[in-house]
């Protein structure tokens, strides 16, 4: 079997989101459920509802970016566990939908990129994906862990 692009960034993001939904339902077991979605690391950091936004947010630029198509935003943070799922399987479902041979055919294009408020450069799909998508996503999903470990909660990946 050949290893993808496709495998190394939409089958990486699926797993990387179905961890973050699993550390949520956990959560959402807890006795203490209802205040877990606020907690933060640190006063000055977003909460567990933002790391989901930001998760799920850099998740569906990456599928947008891999599928030649533009992102969908989502506004506003999700408030429940309701709102954080319906979130997470959006873009899952992006995700399931995305054509192997079309983001295989997206790592090397090349595309102008926001670099920041008023710095773009053109980088490929793959520059993109392992660069900036990638290691957000992966920050998000590990800072939400890092949040509910430290509210307490004894995490089993599943």
């Amino acid at each position: 079997m050949v290893y993808t692009f496709y495998d190394g960034t939409i089958t990486v993001t699926q797993h990387i989101l179905g961890s973050l939904s699993h550390f949520l339902q956990q959560a959402e077991q807890s006795p203490k459920a209802t205040d877990l979605l606020d907690a933060r690391l640190h006063e000055d950091m977003y909460p567990v509802t933002d790391q989901v936004r930001l998760a799920t947010q850099f998740s569906e630029n990456l599928v947008a970016r891999l599928t030649g198509r533009e992102p969908v935003v989502t506004e506003g943070k999700p408030t429940t566990y309701a709102e954080c799922y319906e979130r997470i399987e959006k873009v899952l479902k992006a995700l399931k939908e995305a054509d192997k041979d079309v983001v295989n055919q997206h790592a090397d294009v090349l595309k102008l990129t926001q670099m920041g408020p008023e710095q773009a450069a053109e980088i490929t799909g793959a520059t993109y994906a392992h660069a900036i998508a990638l290691p957000n996503i992966y920050f998000h999903l590990t800072t939400a862990y890092g949040i509910l470990r430290k509210e307490g909660l004894s995490l089993v990946v599943g």
